[in-house]
């Protein structure tokens, strides 16, 4: 065993790190009396500390109580979108929203982005650092063979911290180093092509050493797809515009040296995975997020059944009789998402805007024959739930106020929720912040890495190598082919919020331009992936315009005399999207006054770059 003396920390299997005047790397406050070379020379607690760096990973989906999104609570990270709000003024994504928050005090989830992400990194580190030594140990299934592969997950996971802070911050301090508590913390940030480098490179390695699929009790754990999955997803993110500028060329901590060729690197990085022939698109689109195991899961965190996440998705007074909680309806759908899913008429698909034609869309009866993702991922006046149609809405002349409006006091509201992980058939009783009172459970994992992205990646680099129908790797699996695999599997299945209508998704049409394909291929990827954490980092990369991220609408059920008409609304959330500054999050102040090599990155305080 190597003969090191560096300390556990605490706690053994939480790893849980807190940040007071020193780094993130090690906290001097976090340290108990537990030798690290008592535990890697036990191949039970040696497996355990690395079964605990997976609980490091943001958990994204509620579990009960104020912990598990970026926010610390039940609002997820798309409400900092224009494709959902969030009705509370008084928590971080309102503040965020509204620009009350700087380098010096920034939103929840880039702190604990970096604090958390860190703490991950460092402690692969300690585990890659101890592993080879560890004795083989029969009673625990650990040989040269579990050896290799627990490396390889080892590798994935420090390979996984890194790419949630590249997509956030850029380039990113690199170290192979187990950081002694009395070592001095002045890493300067490498360039974004070395930091992308470093995470190929860890994907590489563990897609070397892992297997395509694990036991049935090992499910869960990092396979060979899932580490050549996120090699796919960082290598496009890293030719995206933000991050491959061709009027800012040069290497740097905040792009990467330009070169269009990027494009190819990341369309041949997703066709390894498909290549695979591992995964398939999940057929039923209604219990995609709720099957615990399926073809299309590549990385999933595994969450014990619970319901807290219908609980906040399903407005209280629609619920039969038993609930007590009335929390509910924090993540609601704009108006800016919902005209997104397209219209069907006649086995054609058609985008809502203001040259279509009634006969195929009525804005005043706005909610049928559309896209059916629509109707997994929304919740909307009309809806179909469990013996009730949803009443939402404002009230005007006298009407009564429809009877299933969330109960919470907020600035607005849009009256459209997101219930995409929600369970429709499950009974709430009792509350759910409280799991042994609160009825029926279901499967709530979080997918980090599907097919479905790995498909619209494929699609995205191709189309941007190549164009939409050409055929750049000599595999037979076009741009266009990609998009709609993942297209046409959208079928309405026989469940009554489908509202008994049949079919599904067209393919998208052959002739388009590059550029027509790159904005239908936008939009596809905007509803596939809604609510999973890709629309706040896709703007950023693709640079989007910031007047798309500020006017934020909301399609307005009124129930008047005469009956329900609809109106679309502008929130008056008044947001704030400077791009000289949000395109890249800022490195917290904080932690540039422990390392003041951490260069900040453009627009913000000190930072050598004033604008993007």
């Amino acid at each position: 065993m190597k003969n090191l003396k560096f300390y556990l920390i605490a706690v053994l299997f939480a790893l849980s790190f807190s940040c007071k005047d020193s780094s993130d790397y090690l906290d001097p406050e976090a340290v108990t009396g537990f030798e690290l070379d008592e535990v890697f020379t036990n191949a039970l607690y040696t497996q355990r500390f690395l079964t605990d760096i997976y609980g490091r990973i943001n958990t994204v989906l509620v579990q009960g109580g104020n912990a598990g999104a970026r926010w610390g609570g039940e609002v997820l990270l798309e409400v900092a979108t224009d494709n959902a709000v969030c009705f509370s003024m008084n928590n971080s994504p309102y503040n965020f929203n509204t620009g009350f928050w700087n380098s010096l005090n920034p939103p929840e989830f880039v702190t604990n982005e970096w604090r958390y992400d860190w703490a991950g990194i460092r402690a692969c580190n300690m585990f890659l650092f101890y592993i080879d030594d560890v004795p083989e140990n029969a009673e625990y299934g650990f040989n040269n063979s579990t050896r290799a592969i627990r490396k390889g997950e080892c590798f994935f996971l420090k390979a996984f911290f890194y790419s949630e802070m590249f997509k956030q911050f850029g380039g990113l301090p690199l170290s192979d180093k187990v950081i002694d508590i009395t070592d001095k913390m002045d890493e300067p940030r490498a360039t974004v092509d070395e930091t992308v480098a470093e995470i190929v490179s860890l994907c590489d390695r563990a897609a070397a050493l892992l297997p395509v699929s694990h036991p049935a009790n090992d499910y869960g754990r990092a396979t060979k797809g899932a580490a050549l999955a996120l090699k796919a997803r960082v290598l496009l993110y890293a030719a995206s515009p933000l991050w491959n500028n061709s009027s800012k060329p040069e290497d740097s901590p905040f792009r990467g040296q330009y070169d269009a060729g990027k494009w190819q690197t990341a369309a041949r990085a997703a066709a390894d995975v498909i290549n695979l022939n591992v995964y398939s698109l999940f057929p039923d689109i209604s219990n995609l997020f709720i099957t615990r195991e399926n073809s299309e899961l590549i990385f999933v965190r595994l969450n014990q059944p619970g319901n807290y996440m219908t609980f906040i998705s399903i407005p209280y007074d629609l619920c039969p009789t038993g609930r007590v909680d009335v929390n509910s309806g924090w993540n609601q759908v704009t108006y800016n998402l919902v005209k997104e899913y397209e219209v069907l008429k006649d086995g054609q698909a058609y985008l809502i805007n203001d040259n279509l034609s009634t006969d195929i869309y009525d804005p005043q009866n706005p909610f049928v024959n559309r896209d059916p993702r629509f109707y997994r991922d929304c919740m909307f006046n009309g809806f179909p739930y469990q013996g009730k149609i949803a009443q939402f809405g404002l009230a005007e002349g006298g009407v009564a106020e429809p009877e299933h409006n969330i109960r919470w006091e907020g600035r607005y509201t849009t009256y459209t929720y997101c219930i995409k992980f929600a369970n429709l058939d499950i009974v709430l009783t009792g509350s759910g912040r409280n799991p042994a009172s609160a009825g029926d459970k279901t499967n709530q994992n979080y997918p980090y890495l599907r097919y479905a992205e790995v498909l619209l990646n494929y699609a995205e680099a191709m189309n941007e190598a190549y164009g939409p129908e050409v055929d750049g790797l000599g595999n037979g699996r076009t741009a266009l082919w990609a998009v709609n695999q993942v297209r046409t599997r959208s079928q309405y299945p026989d469940r009554p919020e489908y509202l008994g209508q049949t079919g599904g998704m067209p393919p998208m049409p052959t002739g388009m331009s590059q550029s027509e394909f790159r904005e239908r291929l936008r939009r596809e990827r905007r509803v596939e992936m809604a609510f999973e954490e890709h629309r706040f980092w896709d703007v950023r990369r693709w640079k989007i315009p910031a007047a798309e991220m500020t006017d934020i609408k909301g399609l307005i059920p009124i129930w008047g005399p005469s009956g329900v008409r609809y109106e679309i609304q502008t929130v008056e959330e008044n947001r704030v999207f400077d791009a000289r500054m949000m395109y890249r999050m800022p490195i917290p102040q904080a932690q540039i006054n422990v390392n003041p090599n951490l260069v900040q990155n453009p627009g913000w305080l000190n930072s050598p770059e004033s604008s993007e």
